[in-house]
């Protein structure tokens, strides 16, 4: 993490929202796969939210959206002091999209633990994946210097 722009508040504010997308999804697939016969008003009440799964996810995909253009937008100095003492803009964009990736890894595989102790389904989580890895590209396209 030493020439990481991420410091350790911007990982750990990271690894939350990517956690509470991944533990939203774990939420309504577990519920789906609950039998509540007995409870009409109940089973009626997560049916109805349920209808806004789809909803509900891309808000919270959004708000990652948010973070990383809030997060290089506070960076763009630090990011041109990096490029003024010799660093490329290469590296910059190279170490920003390792570290992106290695805190989605991190909490992908705590969210995965979560995943096998309930016995879900895992390709719903995977779809985040690869949509965040989506957005972790294409905000390194928007690393620059100010």
């Amino acid at each position: 993490m030493k020439y990481s722009l991420f410091r350790f508040i911007d990982v750990i504010e990271a690894f939350a929202i990517y956690l509470m997308c991944f533990s939203t999804n774990l939420i309504f697939i577990y519920v789906q796969t609950l039998d509540l016969g007995d409870s009409f008003i109940l089973e009626s009440f997560l049916e109805s939210i349920i209808e806004y799964q789809l909803v509900i996810n891309i808000f919270l995909t959004f708000i990652m959206i948010v973070f990383h253009y809030q997060f290089l937008n506070r960076k763009k100095t630090e990011i041109s002091c990096r490029i003024l003492v010799g660093d490329t803009m290469v590296n910059v964009v190279i170490r920003y999209i390792l570290n992106s990736l290695t805190i989605l890894v991190f909490s992908f595989l705590l969210s995965l633990l979560l995943n096998f102790y309930l016995e879900l389904n895992v390709t719903s989580n995977l779809y985040l994946v690869f949509i965040f890895i989506i957005y972790i590209l294409i905000s390194a396209a928007k690393v620059e210097k100010e």
